[in-house]
């Protein structure tokens, strides 16, 4: 259960001293004895706190590696004309896979790192004043002198489909394994670790090398869909769309039959959870039971579909509902619901994100 800035305070100042008193907390915080109380008791309610004493309960937390993007997005108001200037919007925000995972699982209640890079450009200083406005724990990752952040370019008609994107992402190359070596106790002591294939080959690699927890993968674009083959045995959960799965499972998808065969390759070199995006209207999900179709939630009012952070909001959703110990069925609603949400916008996250607001979505209760 997410915490209210409050209860985080004082959880905060209990892991600094487990032996501070109540009174000495009210002080700190500025409020009453009786106050203190009813934060710790809650605080036990949640399960931050274990009995009397201030046992602390170890923290479950996920480790989010991979990329930040600046993101800026050019959206057509009539249909596009090639080799000519079309009227449109252009919008820009801090986005990025690896981000946008770590945005969704905060808003989510989740405990989270992002472990990424940046430069010390003006995109860069978006970046750190995005995680602090977002409450996204930036802690690990690394500002880097004399480096661009990294740039996402996209395209989309007035429809609000994807005609064309483009990346500048050769900072990220930087998340080399001596990057992560510096970090590997975070890493390994995750309760689950969500990386993308953006990442270099020996990254990738080093990360399903040492990490036993669950691995939540996702294949970023046709271009670099290829790097996670060698790692395919290593992953826990993948999420990918009809476009790249042919490049990881050597079948192309076009509906569900070719969806099911594609899971079933998938299986065969060891993914346990594979999550597929088809024809643009409904996921599939191979989880641990049974493998469950969802269509997408209706958008309701909102009549334009922006798919760039669909795929970031259903692999966090996913995670989140298998760490609350949704079954494989929730699980995959759950799923479509933030997918939905997050289609809704063109920026790539729903900036009101929360359990609440998931659950309505997915018509499901807590």
């Amino acid at each position: 259960m997410a915490l209210t800035e409050r209860e985080r305070q004082i959880l905060e100042k209990i892991e600094q001293n487990p032996m501070i008193s109540q009174n000495d907390l009210a002080q700190w915080c500025g409020i009453t004895r009786s106050g203190v109380a009813a934060h710790i008791s809650n605080l036990m309610r949640k399960g931050y706190i274990q009995g009397k004493g201030y046992v602390l309960t170890p923290p479950r937390y996920v480790a989010v590696i991979g990329a930040i993007n600046m993101d800026v997005y050019g959206i057509a108001d009539n249909d596009v004309v090639g080799e000519s200037s079309n009227v449109g919007s252009i919008v820009s925000a801090v986005g990025g896979i690896a981000r946008n995972v770590s945005f969704n699982l905060g808003h989510l209640g989740v405990r989270n790192y992002l472990i990424s890079v940046y430069g010390d450009d003006e995109e860069g200083e978006h970046v750190r004043s995005d995680s602090f406005a977002n409450g996204i724990d930036i802690t690990y990752c690394k500002q880097l002198s004399n480096a661009s952040t990294s740039r996402y370019l996209s395209v989309v008609d007035a429809d609000g489909r994807q005609i064309v994107a483009l990346d500048d992402m050769k900072i990220s190359d930087n998340i080399t394994p001596e990057f992560l070596e510096q970090r590997e106790q975070t890493i390994v002591n995750a309760e689950a670790v969500v990386i993308d294939s953006s990442l270099p080959l020996q990254t990738l690699s080093w990360v399903c090398g040492k990490v036993s927890k669950p691995i939540v993968a996702r294949v970023v674009s046709v271009n670099k869909a290829k790097r996670l083959l060698p790692v395919l045995g290593r992953i826990d959960t993948l999420v990918l769309s009809e476009a790249e799965s042919r490049l990881v499972s050597g079948i192309a998808v076009h509906d569900e039959r070719t969806a099911h065969t594609c899971m079933e390759a998938l299986a065969k070199a060891g993914v346990k959870h594979t999550l597929m995006f088809v024809q643009g209207s409904e996921l599939m999900y191979r989880g641990d039971e049974e493998t469950v179709t969802v269509a997408l939630p209706n958008a309701g009012s909102h009549t334009l579909r922006f798919e760039n952070g669909a795929a970031s909001g259903a692999m966090s959703a996913l995670l989140w509902a298998r760490m609350e110990g949704r079954d494989d069925a929730e699980s995959a609603h759950l799923a479509a619901a933030a997918a939905s949400l997050s289609m809704r916008q063109v920026t790539s996250v729903f900036p009101e994100l929360d359990a609440r607001a998931l659950l309505d979505c997915a018509g499901l209760s807590e």
